[in-house]
This record gives C-alpha cells, structure tokens and sequence, in this order.
C-alpha cells in the first residue's frame, strides 16, 4: 500500500487539509463518482498515518462542502447531484397554454415534468384534500370572512429511485368558487390532467398573473432527511398567489424547495385567452 506523503513535504498545511485536497481531488478527476464510497476512516488513517480523528475532521470538511454525504451508521458516499427544480419565468403560460389542449395533452405534460424534467412514472405521486375554515391571514387574502370553507389540498412528489422528496407543496381555494364542479373536490382525480389551472377554467376562472414571496428558513435533520439534503442547506419557502382576470385572489400555494436545487422566479403576467 502506498503511503501518502505527510504534513512536512506538503509546505506545512494541516494533514486533514491534505487528506481533503486528495480526495477532492480523486472526485474532480472523475476516479470517485457519484454514489462511490469513499475511503472508510481506517483506510484514510492508514494511508496517510494519521488518527482516525483527523480522517474523521477531512471527510467532514467535503460533507460541508457538499461533495459527499452519509455518516451516522451510513458509508460515506461520493453525492449524487439532486435534481433541480427550475421555476422560471414561462412556466405557468407553459401551463395555462395546456388548459384548452385535449385531455391526452394535457396528461403527458404537467408541472412536474416542466419543473423538475421528471417524467411522472418515475415518481411517486399523492394528493390529499380536506376541508377547513379560513385563517384570519388567509381569509384577509381572499377577502372572505374568517372561518369561510376553503379546500386544502397537500402534494407530495417523491423520486421513485432515491425515495427523496422533489416537490411539496400546499395550496388552498375557496369551496365557493368550485363547488359547482364537485370533481374538484374529490383527491381521487389526481394528478388532474392540465393541473390547476384546467382545474379552475372549469368553472370558468381564468388566471391571469401569480404573484410570489419567497423566505428562507433553516432545515432540520427530518428536513434534511426527506430531502436527501446536507446539514447547512437552507428551505426556500414559496408562497404564490393565483390572480384572475376579475382580480380576486383564487388561490394560495405554499411550496417548499432545498436551496441547493432551486431557482425561482417572480409575478408572470400572462397572455390572456381571445
């Protein structure tokens, strides 16, 4: 086994930052791929003749830097780079564009596979509705009167391979403005053909801008494992606002990204239908 060379022929820089360097430098070139092992802390305190705890301090230093993950009873493993999530500024008139297409157009092409480029046979996909009374906070947005109904409806995207939520995401739409479609009420439809906004132009809404806010917030460890996220990401939070063309707010969605995969983009205004 080949010996590393130590702190005295390396100009003095620490051993755990030699050790860094080295195996930065084995998945740079392409030798360590996404999702090798990487060496164990024997094998590193071996090679290099240094304890386990400065092994342990090298492998630390890539984990913050995002270049591996695991630990805690999990082999260190090179990371595999998440999908991202692009929200940009075409993706909702992507979508509207879709809601008078036939049904089978529709179904093909939804805000999963715009978003993420995932194809929804590789997720795992589920709604739940429920019925609740309006927040002060939300009834003031929809300018109802507190404790007005309002249709909560919760999604969860996960990848089918890692188990690692993509998108989630809760929105809620007064009961009033669908109640005459009661398909729209009914979680069983999901995923809906031509997603939310096929869903409002059934009963005559058509939307005309979103308007989103965006906070950032520390994650947690349950965070970060639903994510598949390392410790120091933070989570985007997007609220979007649905503004129709008589100018009410028809609905308000509360989605949440991992910072180190999303790009987010502000009001659209879009083409209205002739």
């Amino acid at each position: 086994m080949v010996r590393m060379v130590g702190k005295a022929q390396m100009g003095g820089l620490p051993l755990q930052q030699q050790i860094a360097n080295g195996l930065r430098a084995r998945i740079e070139a392409g030798e360590l791929q996404p999702g090798d092992e990487v060496p164990t802390l024997a094998t590193v305190a071996e090679q290099w003749g240094c304890t386990t705890a400065t092994a342990q301090t090298a492998l630390s230093t890539l984990k913050q830097e995002g270049l591996i993950t695991g630990g805690r009873g999990k082999p260190a493993t090179v990371r595999v780079p998440p999908k991202r999530v692009r929200l940009s500024s075409g993706d909702h008139q992507r979508q509207k564009d879709l809601v008078r297409r036939p049904e089978v157009e529709r179904a093909v092409t939804g805000a999963i596979e715009i978003t993420t480029g995932t194809q929804i046979a590789d997720t795992e996909f589920s709604a739940r509705y429920e019925t609740v009374s309006a927040s002060s906070d939300l009834a003031a947005v929809f300018g109802l009167a507190e404790g007005a109904q309002l249709l909560r409806r919760t999604y969860t995207t996960a990848d089918r391979a890692t188990r690692h939520l993509l998108l989630w995401s809760v929105s809620h739409i007064p009961v009033a403005l669908i109640e005459e479609n009661p398909d729209l009420m009914d979680q069983s439809k999901e995923p809906w053909p031509g997603g939310h906004q096929h869903q409002l132009y059934t009963v005559g809404i058509e939307v005309d801008r979103f308007e989103k806010s965006l906070i950032a917030v520390q994650s947690s460890p349950l965070d970060r494992d639903l994510w598949g996220m390392d410790a120091g990401v933070a989570l985007l939070k997007v609220r979007t606002m649905s503004v129709d063309t008589e100018e009410r707010v028809v609905e308000v969605s509360e989605a949440t990204y991992p910072a180190d995969r999303a790009e987010v983009a502000w009001t659209e205004r879009m083409a209205r239908w002739q």
